[in-house]
């Protein structure tokens, strides 16, 4: 039972690194280049927040199909530990399902997801994490929440 929950959260720890990777690097840093399959992430996402105050009221159509991608990519693990497996498998269905909501509801975004309000309207280059920033902060990109500047 121990061992299937560390196994499990282990799976949530290794999700967020994997959000943070892909946000950072592949939305982030190929979506830079026009014509990036990855583009649609900074020319469309970002830009309809930043022009809204955080709302972006389409659904990710990209991000939801690329969740299963990376699910079989990692399929591999199911077979070596079914809660890795399922950990990780929830925090990608999170992500989908947290990032939608939060785009939705700038004040909720705001007091209880400050780290992705703060991606989009202070800093693009920080805070790469939407469901919980434990990669952000080891990896020390966390925006800092001081509004006392704003």
């Amino acid at each position: 039972m121990i061992a299937s929950l560390t196994l499990f959260a282990l799976g949530v720890f290794y999700g967020s690194f994997l959000e943070h990777f892909i946000h950072k690097y592949l939305f982030h840093r190929l979506g830079r280049k026009r014509g990036s399959i990855f583009s649609f992430h900074l020319r469309g996402h970002h830009l309809e927040a930043r022009r809204n105050g955080f709302v972006d009221k389409r659904f990710s159509y990209r991000e939801a199909l690329g969740m299963p991608i990376v699910m079989v990519l990692h399929s591999p693990v199911l077979m070596v530990s079914p809660y890795l497996y399922a950990g990780m498998t929830l925090y990608g269905g999170l992500f989908v399902a947290i990032h939608n909501m939060l785009h939705h509801f700038p004040h909720f975004s705001k007091k209880y997801f400050w780290w992705h309000w703060n991606h989009h309207m202070r800093n693009q280059n920080k805070s790469f994490n939407v469901v919980i920033p434990v990669a952000d902060i080891i990896l020390g990109t966390l925006e800092s929440n001081d509004v006392s500047g704003e």
